[in-house]
């Protein structure tokens, strides 16, 4: 059984979880930007492998446009996989600091117990 929480426990752990937070929030910003890089990063590879002479051309009788579109596709693999990558990156920057938060909930809700059992503990 672990020991007894203290007032100064209770704080120390809070200070933790601002500094946690802190670097969470850093860590989310830098997962936003990184991912809207790839994503465009992407967007414009797709943009040029569809304009590029080697794209097959739709016509009646000829390519069809999901053929088209299945060529671009495959010219712009590494960098969707990169863009959903990154997505994933920040999903799991998310989910961090939404725990962090939770975290702090609990030992906020953790300190007014322990500071109601020190005062009732100086009651008696």
């Amino acid at each position: 059984m672990p020991e007894p929480l203290t007032p100064l426990d209770v704080e120390a752990k809070l200070r933790s979880l601002v500094t946690d937070l802190t670097r969470a929030q850093a860590a989310l910003a830098q997962a936003r930007d990184l991912e809207v890089d790839a994503r465009h990063e992407y967007e414009r590879a797709r943009r040029r492998a569809l304009l590029s002479e080697k794209s097959p051309k739709v016509t009646r009788g000829g390519y069809t446009v999901a053929e088209q579109s299945a060529w671009v596709d495959d010219q712009c693999n590494d960098l969707k996989f990169a863009a959903d990558k990154a997505t994933v990156v920040r999903e799991a920057a998310q989910d961090r600091l939404r725990v962090l938060l939770a975290q702090g909930e609990i030992v906020r809700s953790l300190g007014a117990s322990v500071r109601q059992a020190y005062d009732m503990a100086g009651t008696s």
